[in-house]
């Protein structure tokens, strides 16, 4: 597993973690008064509509929690 970040400005940060070959998590994370806000996608065309948030005034908390929404939504639509 691989993660890469890039900040994009001082309120949005992008992060992809590489699990393997075929599978990247793409990972938003914007920085408000109240904390940061995460969204996550994956790189699998067939769930390419699922997008898990994380909401929470740490910054790693807020990325973990939009990926765990994301595998959540995932396991309820099997593709």
């Amino acid at each position: 597993m691989r993660v890469v970040t890039k900040r994009k400005c001082d309120e949005l940060e992008i992060t992809n973690i590489y699990i393997d070959k075929s599978l990247t998590f793409t990972v938003e994370t914007f920085t408000m008064p109240e904390g940061y806000k995460s969204f996550a996608n994956n790189s699998y065309l067939h769930h390419y509509d699922l997008l898990g948030t994380g909401f929470h005034e740490n910054k790693e908390e807020s990325v973990k929690l939009a990926v765990q929404d994301l595998r959540e939504l995932v396991a309820a639509f099997p593709g």
